[in-house]
């Protein structure tokens, strides 16, 4: 059985239900079916991430967390170097602008995973 439903999501290009489809917390169909399809989206967007900064071809992964805070970074006065790894900005819709010389990072910083 568990390999007819491996065909099956094969032929519907559902890449990852039948990886997850036992692990889906649910009390009635309809949760169930939901869970199942948001957690394939959720793993879709995850792989795309993953590809897109693999055809990116950064030359170094950096992340805020291993990011070298330099006296030369400044902050607006609302914010702070903690506030930008909280990552709040992005709860609250404001924009960051990162701006500075070529060959400082901004391009190569990526939040902390959550």
């Amino acid at each position: 059985m568990k390999q007819d439903i491996k065909e099956l999501c094969k032929s519907l290009r559902l890449a990852y239900v039948a990886d997850v489809y036992e692990q889906i917390p649910f009390e009635t169909p309809e949760q169930y079916l939901y869970g199942l399809l948001q957690e394939e989206i959720r793993l879709r967007e995850k792989a795309r991430a993953i590809r897109l900064i693999k055809k990116a071809k950064f030359l170094d992964k950096k992340s805020l967390h291993d990011y070298e805070w330099t006296e030369q970074l400044r902050f607006p006065p609302h914010l702070t170097k903690e506030d930008l790894c909280s990552l709040q900005f992005i709860e609250n819709r404001e924009n960051v602008v990162l701006v500075g010389s070529p060959g400082t990072g901004k391009t190569h910083l990526e939040p902390l995973p959550k």
